[in-house]
Order: C-alpha cells, then structure tokens, then sequence
C-alpha cells in the first residue's frame, strides 16, 4: 500500500497520494468490519443455519454500504483522484487478501 501511495506520489504529487492512502483505508475498513464480525459470531453462542445465514447476508450488506459511503465520501465530499483512490482500495484489498490467504495456508501446514 505505501509503494502504491509513492508512486502517485512521485507521479502526481501529495493530493493524489492521499487519495491512495484513503483508497487503502477505505479497504482496512472492510476488512475491520469482516474480523470484527467474524470475532463476535466465534465468542457468541452457537447459530442455526438461518441464523447463521443471516449475518452473512447482514455482514455482507453492512460492508457493502461502509464501502460505498466511503468512496462517496473520498470522491463526491472530498474531491479526491478517482484514479489514485480507486488503485489504493484495490491494492489495499488484494493485499489484505493475499495476507489472509498467506495466514490461512500456514495454519494448515503439519
């Protein structure tokens, strides 16, 4: 996320590496909100299969909309690069990813 936010540094100067930066927030954001859940739904009492369907459509919806007011914020509110902060919340994303893939696959290993 920081190597992406040099770039449009270097490229295009502070507002659109803030605009990166935000774009990666925006993505810690998401990600936050899923661990948070998923912390709760583990530590809490055992869920039917309705039950549990449900806070997956609920999770599901809640990221969803974090995300888009977010984005609304950073581009309608705030005026920022769509480019810049559009490439930072996709690195942001896939970094968070590939992180949570990488951590799962070593908890497996024997």
């Amino acid at each position: 996320m920081l190597v992406v936010t040099g770039v449009f540094w270097w490229r295009s100067g502070m507002p659109a590496a803030a605009s990166a930066g935000f774009g990666g927030l925006v993505a810690m954001c998401n990600i936050l909100l899923l661990l948070w859940r998923r912390h709760r739904a583990a530590s809490g009492r055992a869920l039917s299969a309705g039950e549990s369907l449900r806070v997956l459509y609920r999770t599901a919806l809640e990221r969803f909309v974090i995300v888009a007011l977010l984005l609304a914020l950073g581009l309608g509110v705030l005026k920022l690069h769509p480019l810049a902060l559009l490439t930072g919340f996709v690195v942001g994303q896939l970094a968070l990813i590939l992180m949570g893939l990488k951590g799962n696959t070593a908890s497996h290993v024997v």
